[in-house]
């Protein structure tokens, strides 16, 4: 598996524009450091600012992370 760096910029070219996460303004671990010190993460819309999005369904990472939903608005350039 790449490093935790890798993996996020990975997601982040596919992850809806409008998914957030507290987790985001986190700083990168540093080398040695535990990845994901916390076991799970509360993820909410922007547009709608909770937890289900437009279309009524999640706002999850997995569901935000690709094309697919109507709601789904992928990052400048992609």
């Amino acid at each position: 598996m790449s490093d935790y760096r890798t993996q996020v910029r990975e997601e982040l070219k596919t992850r809806c524009v409008h998914l957030r996460t507290k987790a985001a303004y986190f700083p990168l671990p540093a080398p040695g450091e535990e990845p994901r010190p916390y076991a799970g993460a509360i993820w909410w819309c922007g547009r709608t600012c909770e937890a289900l999005g437009p279309d009524g369904s999640a706002a999850d990472q997995g569901d935000c992370g690709r094309a697919g939903r109507r709601c789904y608005e992928s990052p400048a350039g992609q």
